[in-house]
């Protein structure tokens, strides 16, 4: 049986016939719940026939245990140390008479005097238990409440050691292994709160606390927060800990707010969706029709916009909601862009949606997903101070800014450049990755890897520069492919560059489909400088001879995006809210993991169906193109497709002619 082993120092009790008794002279201490030898000796032996010793409290006269004729006599003792106290039985012939006492309580602190008696001689020491040390932490039970409201998680704390004084009182969120809140040295150490609970965590004052009670308050209850906490007690070699559970969270007003507006969306989406898909079979633009189109585009992305903003209020994931919502209410502009009906707008409104749409989404969602990379960066800047860092930061603000300028000058005036458009973009893009490399995982191939982005900007100058110098068509035909499919390589190696360097990073799955998606905007940009650079090189005859053919893609393409873009954002959101309150902790980490790969493919739909108009517009002159630069087997459907054009312009001169 383990119990403490008190060194004592003999102090020596004279009786006046002069019997020895020997006992500490220091008060004992011991922990709660543990075991205590009360010493307790004589220096000459004693017949056991001859020998009564007695342990008695002083305090409270109750007889702790007695030897008396030579036998231990259990059934006198009180009541309270039946069981709980012992002599070493066979060290009482050798003049020990220490008393064991076991399972301590605190009611054992006091004063107990050991006498012993032998014929009319009798001698007594004192042993005094001062001190009990004990750590108990209490508070364990169990929780139910609704998100949004305030709960108390309970822990009280009983100890020899004054709260104040104590090392160490730490809640944890025993399931994830989260920091909630911790009192360390005697104050608070609020900043040690996990960023979840931030703002949201407290003790109560601190004469509650010198009491020991280090109960935790935790407001604005969110349905993450559900699950197992302990309030865990460290001092010396004491601690101990207490649970709480955090269960059956139901949903706020806020909540079913976020619900109401996904099923409004997806009815809104659906429903409006015959109606939208009616007219534009018909290609009818009346006032109706066009008050319905604007319903079916605007009313389901508005819908959305507010459910991601609620759901960011009430669980606080700021730049995943921030990112989702602005990817809705940019929606509304991009799928204008792609409407047939867009002509049909004021002359303002049309102009600032087709000069301005992409690279307004290019532009929002830049800089909303990478807010928190920046501030990283710029914390890093403050704990180094290293001066390349403030030049990437600056540069890479300074290009937003300048991208948002462009934005608005060209939509609300006549300036129109395409071209410096895409220039921006792709320089954002470099600078996006050098600030993504810097303040992650600084590595000279990387470096490199993220410079080679340069190469389209490279080119595309090259181009502008030197075209009139380029005589022969098949060159120049060329150098646009090559800035084309050197602008699409640029994808992998951001992503191979999120991937590696954001690899302990928890937004870097989501960090990496909004790189993609920007990426896709950015060779959508490029194409219409490279469409725009094909036109320059036709004459105005041959631009004449280019006919507009109709395609019903453009419809399909458009309904894709204004429908099933909706049902996956309202159905994705939905159902995590709704799992999240089940299970207490999120079931997909990042939301953006859903949205963006459908954005991806909703914008990855126009890029195709721009190149197939492009192609389908300019088929004849291409086909003209390709036989010109050289090409030495031309296809027998080419020179069909070339006479076709043409006797088809003959008859139309000749039309012309007669009329």
């Amino acid at each position: 049986m383990g119990f403490s082993i008190c060194v004592y120092l003999s102090g020596l009790f004279l009786s006046c016939s002069g019997l020895h008794v020997l006992g500490p002279t220091d008060p004992l201490t011991v922990r709660l719940g543990g075991s205590l030898m009360l010493p307790c000796s004589t220096e000459t032996l004693i017949p056991l026939e001859e020998l009564e010793v007695e342990w008695m409290r002083t305090d409270s006269e109750s007889l702790v245990h007695l030897f008396q004729d030579g036998e231990i006599r259990p059934e006198s003792q009180n009541q309270a140390y039946s069981g709980r106290a012992s002599f070493f039985t066979e060290e009482i012939k050798h003049g020990n008479f220490s008393l064991l006492l076991t399972n301590i309580t605190t009611e054992d602190a006091g004063v107990y005097n050991c006498s012993v008696y032998r014929q009319d001689e009798s001698a007594q020491t004192s042993v005094q238990i001062k001190e009990i040390e004990r750590l108990t932490v209490t508070g364990g039970h169990v929780i139910s409440a609704k998100a949004d409201e305030a709960v108390t998680l309970n822990c009280s704390v009983d100890s020899h050691i004054p709260p104040e004084e104590m090392e160490e009182v730490s809640w944890k969120k025993v399931d994830q292994d989260i920091l909630v809140l911790m009192f360390q040295d005697g104050e608070v150490k609020t900043e040690s709160a996990h960023g979840s609970y931030m703002g949201r965590v407290e003790f109560f004052s601190l004469d509650e606390i010198s009491k020991g009670n280090f109960s935790l308050r935790l407001k604005d209850l969110r349905t993450e927060d559900k699950g197992l906490y302990m309030c865990e007690v460290l001092s010396g070699e004491f601690s101990a800990n207490a649970t709480v559970e955090v269960q059956q969270l139901g949903f706020s007003s806020m909540h079913i707010g976020v619900l109401v507006l996904c099923i409004l969306a997806f009815v809104f989406a659906v429903f409006l969706s015959y109606h939208a898909r009616t007219y534009l079979i018909k290609k009818y633009y009346g006032r109706t029709a066009l008050s319905v189109q604007c319903v079916f585009v605007i009313s389901p992305n508005v819908a959305m916009f507010l459910a991601f903003i609620l759901w960011g209020v009430i669980e606080g994931f700021f730049t995943e909601t921030a990112t989702c919502s602005a990817l809705n209410l940019l929606r509304i502009v991009f799928l204008f862009w792609t409407a047939p009906y867009l002509n049909t707008f004021q002359d303002n409104v049309c102009r600032f949606i087709k000069r301005s749409a992409v690279t307004l989404e290019y532009a929002v969602i830049t800089t909303v997903a990478y807010s928190g990379l920046l501030l990283d960066f710029w914390h890093l800047y403050q704990e180094t101070q290293e001066w390349i860092i403030i030049i990437f930061l600056v540069l890479f603000t300074t290009l937003l800014l300048v991208l948002y300028i462009i934005i608005f000058a060209q939509g609300f005036t006549k300036m129109k450049s395409r071209t410096l458009n895409y220039l921006l973009a792709a320089l954002t893009n470099v600078f996006r990755g050098l600030v993504v490399v810097f303040s992650y995982g600084r590595n000279l191939a990387t470096v490199i890897i993220v410079i080679l982005q340069f190469l389209p900007l490279v080119l595309l100058v090259f181009l502008f520069f030197c075209s009139s110098r380029i005589r022969k068509m098949k060159i120049y035909v060329f150098l646009l492919m090559s800035v084309l499919i050197t602008e699409v390589l640029n994808t992998p190696i951001s992503v191979y560059v999120h991937d590696t360097v954001l690899e302990s990073n928890k937004e870097r799955v989501g960090l990496i489909c909004v790189t993609v998606f920007l990426h896709i905007l950015t060779v959508m940009l490029l194409f219409h400088v490279l469409v725009l650079i094909f036109e320059k090189l036709l004459s105005r005859s041959d631009l004449n001879t280019v006919r507009t053919e109709e395609s019903q893609s453009d419809v399909m393409v458009y309904i894709f995006g204004t429908v099933a873009l909706v049902c996956v954002n309202s159905i994705a959101l939905a159902a995590e809210l709704i799992l999240k309150a089940r299970n207490g902790e999120r079931t997909v980490e990042d939301l953006q993991v859903i949205l963006i790969p459908s954005e991806c493919v909703f914008a990855l739909c126009c890029l195709t169906l721009h190149i197939t108009t492009f192609c389908r517009r300019y088929r004849v002159i291409l086909l003209y193109a390709l036989s010109i630069c050289g090409c030495k087997r031309t296809s027998v459907e080419r020179n069909h497709e070339l006479e076709a054009f043409q006797s088809t312009e003959a008859a139309s001169a000749a039309q012309e002619t007669g009329t």
